[in-house]
């Protein structure tokens, strides 16, 4: 045989073997991201139907902490209103009684001085 076909005959064999290697990795490639890609969807189904109870209670906590807060601030509301209320009946009240000494003073004073002309 000539040497150039020894050659060729080399380089087809060893070419022949890297293709089926390169074959035979690709194929094991595609079967392992298959399982993987199962072990993540699983991993992603498991990881939600944890979340999905917590996220509930979370959404139940936040609305019950809501509602305690616009309970608080109704509540807080009626005390505001409650406070004016008083201070303003106080004031109107602090208002009468100030006429109504002003009138006594003045009634009282007439008298003394008509009681002092005589």
């Amino acid at each position: 045989m000539d040497p150039v076909n020894v050659s060729l005959v080399v380089l087809l064999t060893v070419t022949t073997i890297v293709i089926l290697v390169l074959g035979i990795l690709l194929a094991k490639l595609i079967i392992n991201l298959t399982m993987l890609s199962k072990n993540v969807d699983s991993i992603a189904q498991s990881v939600q139907s944890e979340v999905q109870p917590t996220l509930k209670e979370l959404r139940e906590a936040a609305q019950s902490i809501n509602s305690i807060a616009n309970n608080a601030d109704t509540q807080f509301s009626g005390l505001q209103s409650a406070l004016k209320n008083i201070i303003g009946a106080s004031g109107l009240v602090g208002c009468k009684m100030k006429g109504l000494m002003d009138g006594l003073f003045k009634g009282i004073n007439f008298g003394l001085n008509l009681f002092k002309r005589k």
